[in-house]
């Protein structure tokens, strides 16, 4: 018998998660409960891959796919879907599992909070949960999650607090980095489609040669720097002690870390 998954929210990766398990040699039946259903969520309703909005019951596993800001003001609608016999996945920032344990009655609870890159394949999922829930159900976990890419842990949440700045938010960064490229190009006179279509393939190459090669960050700069040359004229400026990446990204991740901090205390 298929395994019945409730998701609750079809957004991005709600969706990247679905695309995945309907690949899947045994597809599970899977519902999907969202007010305004996208149109891929739509067209698999048409061709009676998943069912939209169904009366909500129990599921076997309960994927909790909304904003951490609108969980609260639906926790009606998502009691149902859950009870003891349930394994409740959460992607939600700020949400712990003390608190979703408290909200849902449940501590078979994992978190695990995936990157954008993952709607290609190509992203990570941190995990942390509860000490209820088995190897056997985390290996469960990390299936259902394999179609969004890498996949971390299980971690304390302390860590998984700091971990989700970097991974989790980290695919922005090195969208502003491209933004910030670009416009340093322009500033020193290149048309300015040109320079974002540098930037971006740059920063594409870069990826690509990361993700293929055993050499570290470090020594993958270094390959690029000739002493005294053009490049490293640039790194002087990066790299600065006081005013380079390293600290202004450390001054960042630490503003990310108490902004989650701050959703987790309910804050707005």
């Amino acid at each position: 018998m298929s395994q019945r998954i409730a998701l609750l929210g079809c957004g991005r990766m709600g969706s990247a998660m679905a695309a995945g398990w309907l690949k899947a040699a045994d597809k599970p039946e899977i519902s999907v409960y969202a007010p305004r259903p996208t149109p891929l969520v739509s067209k698999w309703v048409e061709q009676g891959e998943v069912m939209l909005n169904p009366e909500r019951k129990p599921a076997d596993i309960l994927v909790v796919a909304v904003k951490p800001q609108v969980f609260g003001n639906i926790l009606d609608e998502a009691r149902p879907l859950c009870d003891e016999g349930t394994l409740v996945i959460s992607v939600m920032a700020a949400w712990s599992v003390d608190r979703l344990a408290d909200a849902l009655g449940t501590r078979r609870i994992v978190r695990a909070l995936p990157s954008t890159p993952g709607a290609v394949g190509q992203g990570v999922t941190l995990l942390s949960c509860d000490a209820s829930v088995s190897d056997g159900e985390l290996e469960q976990v990390r299936a259902l999650l394999s179609p969004l890419g890498w996949v971390e842990g299980p971690m304390a949440e302390e860590t998984l607090q700091v971990a989700m700045t970097i991974s989790g938010s980290g695919p922005a960064y090195v969208f502003h980095l491209v933004e910030a490229l670009a416009a340093a190009g322009v500033a020193n006179g290149l048309e300015p489609e040109l320079a974002m279509r540098l930037a971006r393939r740059g920063v594409i190459g870069s990826g690509a040669l990361l993700a293929g090669s055993d050499e570290d960050a470090g020594a993958l700069r270094e390959g690029v720097t000739s002493p005294k040359g053009v490049t490293a004229a640039a790194l002087e400026v990066f790299m600065d002690d006081h005013k380079g990446f390293i600290p202004l990204a450390t001054k960042a991740i630490a503003a990310a870390v108490a902004r989650d901090q701050a959703l987790a205390r309910g804050e707005d």
